[in-house]
């Protein structure tokens, strides 16, 4: 189709033309050059006449074998302009499907031209995502996850909110979307590994240890979070000379022995340190986070930010000097609200801010490709921002972050640091594929999006109007939904959405943390989360006497026992205790063999509470449902029994979501 003809001053870079076609803004045109090669150009604006309308065009350029060149002989007035082919656009931006390339979406107003990143590129080269809050960055960091992840890449995530653990589950909510892009829902469970300094908060990852062993004062130093006087720099520097082995607990004995008013500060720092349990002497390793084939989410949700930054910073040192040596595979190091962990050195310095300026720097030599994702690319340190080479850009607001964006991109036209502020939600400026930027509609996700915006008020009733239909409650829900369920057993009869009581327990023992669910109603732990059914807790601690309690309490220490065993330990009278004993033995607490007793196998639960740990998440959520069923069991027993076998960190009063189909 013919646009219009080439008019006025014509540039190796630049060139208007008169419109007699359908020309919009941001369009792709073709023109052939005096020389014989088709050169392909863009529609940077459109001016309106009262006569006529003229296009303001830049030029991309062409391409040959030897790839995409600059026009360095004008285009010649005069020349038709014709509206860009599919084939021209994609073999000259190069945007081509190969085996290593990642499909992020469609050329913006090309329906019919999918746009690849190679992913050797962005190893290479380093990737920024830049959006003001809500514009879909947390979005389009998933599209680029799924695609990473499809090809076996070894990703580490610093996930400071717990958004990417949806990367597990399939996308249902959007298929019309995703059907038009010609992809499918997908869950990625068995490639997700998930780690977390606090499983209190987040239930089903696996508990983060750092290694604590033969650490330098300067690492010590970092690892604090907080900055340390000079003295008592000098008191750490001389209790660490004097040590063989390196840990928290014997610095803190070394400096305990010191004559310095300022060892106190500093012994209450490293307490602290110590009573956050992150150091272990059976560390979770570097080789771990990084598999071929894994995606690995360290989930800092709930985690002070002063800790977050001691976290990020020792794991990008271990994996950037175990990446040096050839212990790990290359990968991909994602680094969410990256504006918290690298900030401009004008705002703050942080723990990990030298060691991601170092990734960014010299991590490409080494294998490590970054990611870097924020909402404030004004506060991001300029030098890793520069370092990106391939930067993905939304919608951004903010004069300081626009200009921010301006200073650190290549390639970025006035035409296009002036339409960032008005980019739709979905869409995205990339550049670092070709010379110019490019505007593209990023594809849905195959994967459940994690990063929503809490809404308070239903949206489509109105923000003054809260949804009275449903109840906002702590929930746990099934992998399943009720369509599934009808699916599965037919649309004969009725689904029911029950809501069971349950009692949500963080308990500790051994040092390790771990979730324990009760049913409320039935005082069972639970093992079968569709059905809320379980291991019944069979003691009645409520029916127990002070002096029967007193004996249980003491006999909990010991596997079995006699009589005067317990007479050592309760200071109770003999015949108290017999009397209690037999008590015991009758309600099923304890239980005889042969001479001795011991606790009955009933308690055997109890004992061994960690076998029946959950990993699943309480969420608040408006809720409908067919019915609630009764609590009649106090949690305050539950607690108070549980805490005789094990240390009781957090609880908190839940309901299970199950689905009931009756016949009708």
């Amino acid at each position: 189709m013919i646009l219009g003809k080439i008019v006025g001053k014509v540039g190796t870079n630049q060139f208007s033309f008169i419109v007699t076609g359908e020309a919009k803004k941001f369009q792709y045109v073709q023109i052939e050059h005096p020389e014989g090669y088709t050169v392909l150009g863009q529609i940077a604006d459109i001016e309106k006449e009262k006569e006529r309308q003229v296009a303001h065009c830049q030029v991309i350029g062409y391409r040959d074998k030897e790839g995409l060149n600059q026009l360095r002989v004008p285009l010649e007035p005069e020349t038709e302009v014709l509206r860009a082919e599919d084939t021209t656009i994609t073999r000259t931006l190069g945007v081509e499907k190969t085996k290593k390339a990642a499909f992020i979406g469609r050329l913006n107003g090309r329906r019919n031209i999918p746009v690849f990143i190679d992913i050797n590129k962005m190893l290479t080269k380093h990737v920024s995502i830049l959006a003001k809050t809500g514009a879909g960055k947390s979005y389009t960091l998933g599209v680029i996850l799924e695609e990473l992840i499809e090809r076996n890449v070894p990703i580490l995530i610093i996930d400071p909110h717990g958004e990417y653990t949806s990367l597990k589950y399939p996308n249902e909510k959007d298929k019309g979307k995703i059907d038009e892009f010609g992809i499918n829902p997908v869950g990625y469970k068995k490639k997700i590994r998930e780690y977390s300094p606090d499983i209190e908060t987040n239930p089903e990852a696996t508990p983060l240890k750092l290694n604590g062993k033969n650490l330098g004062p300067t690492e010590i130093i970092h690892l604090l979070p907080a900055k340390l006087s000079n003295a008592q720099i000098g008191l750490l520097y001389a209790a660490v000379k004097n040590l063989e082995v390196l840990d928290i607990d014997n610095i803190i004995l070394e400096i305990e022995a010191e004559d310095n008013p300022a060892k106190w500060t500093l012994i209450n720092i490293l307490e602290y340190i110590k009573k956050l349990d992150l150091f272990s002497e059976s560390p979770t390793r570097i080789s771990q986070l990084i598999q071929p084939g894994l995606a690995t989410i360290i989930n800092l949700k709930g985690t002070p930010q002063e800790v977050q930054e001691v976290i990020v910073y020792k794991i990008i040192k271990d994996l950037f000097e175990e990446r040096k040596k050839g212990n790990v595979p290359p990968c991909f190091l994602v680094t969410e609200e990256a504006h918290n962990y690298c900030p401009e050195r004008s705002f703050k310095e942080t723990k990990s801010s030298s060691i991601i300026r170092q990734i960014a720097a010299e991590g490409r030599k080494f294998g490590i490709g970054l990611v870097v994702v924020s909402q404030r690319p004004s506060r991001v340190d300029k030098s890793v921002l520069s370092q990106c080479s391939t930067q993905i850009i939304l919608k951004v607001t903010n004069p300081n972050d626009v200009r921010a964006i301006a200073n650190s991109v290549e390639g970025m036209t006035q035409e296009a640091e002036r339409e960032i502020k008005n980019i739709p939600v979905g869409t995205a400026w990339v550049t670092g594929i070709v010379d110019t930027p490019l505007l593209v509609d990023i594809r849905p996700r195959k994967t459940s999006h994690g990063g929503y915006t809490v809404n308070i008020f239903d949206e489509e009733k109105g923000k003054e109007e809260i949804d009275n239909e449903k109840e906002l409650l702590p929930v746990i829900e099934q992998k399943i939904t009720k369509e599934d369920i009808e699916l599965i057993y037919g649309k004969g009869g009725k689904i029911q959405k029950i809501l069971i009581p349950c009692l949500m327990l963080t308990c500790s023992k051994e040092k390790e943390k771990f979730n324990i669910l009760v049913n409320l109603n039935t005082k069972e732990i639970v093992t079968d989360i569709e059905k809320g059914k379980g291991k019944r807790i069979e003691v009645n601690e409520e029916q127990l006497s002070p002096q029967q309690q007193r004996v249980a309490d003491a006999a909990l220490a010991l596997k079995e026992f006699k009589a005067a065993e317990l007479f050592e330990k309760t200071g109770l009278q003999f015949s108290q205790i017999y009397d209690s004993i037999t008590s015991l033995t009758k309600k099923g607490i304890f239980e005889k063999v042969g001479d001795r007793f011991r606790l009955a196998k009933s308690l055997e639960t109890l004992q061994n509470l960690k076998e029946y740990a959950t990993f699943e998440q309480v969420e608040y959520k408006a809720t409908e449902y067919d019915q609630k069923q009764e609590k009649k069991v106090d949690e305050n027993n539950i607690i108070s029994l549980l805490r005789k076998f094990t240390k009781v960190i957090n609880d908190k009063e839940c309901w299970l979501v199950t689905y009931s189909k009756t016949v009708m």
